[in-house]
């Protein structure tokens, strides 16, 4: 979801469909430290992401490897474990890992958990990026 909502709110603020993107040299990838390859959202996931407009249907899962991290600016990760095992695993890659929320606390994964605790996690999440876009997307991004 957190990988869906930033597409969808970067372009947003950039005024431009997500798949421009890159013309922003924006990008965003998801993947999972124990996350196995191939598999599709939980139809829950599926159903929030549809009540805001986002489109998830085709998502399948894949496992974080060392090329994503070595590829990326900034790292995120949904809990502070998640953080620990990507440090330990790519310590000269920390400066550019961290929790998606600012004071550190994690957010709960709602795997196998109700609709509505997939919609407080994708509230969470939201709120979190809007936090990170604020600081990545300035006025001369959007061309004002």
């Amino acid at each position: 979801m957190a990988e869906a909502i930033f597409r969808e709110r970067a372009a947003h603020r950039l005024g431009v469909s997500p798949q421009k993107l890159f013309e922003h040299d924006l990008d965003v990838l998801s993947a999972g430290v124990a996350a196995g390859g191939n598999s599709p959202a939980s139809w829950q996931a599926v159903e929030v992401m549809k009540q805001h407009g986002i489109d998830v249907g085709q998502h399948l899962s894949q496992p974080v490897t060392d090329e994503m991290l070595e590829g990326s600016d900034l790292v995120f990760t949904l809990t502070p474990g998640h953080l620990d095992v990507l440090r330990h695993a790519r310590p000269d890659l920390q400066d550019r890992m961290r929790t998606l929320r600012a004071d550190g606390r994690g957010i709960s994964d709602p795997y196998g958990g109700s609709v509505e605790q997939y919609q407080e996690c994708a509230k969470e999440i939201t709120e979190c990026l809007e936090e990170i876009l604020d600081s990545i997307i300035t006025k001369d991004s959007t061309g004002t």
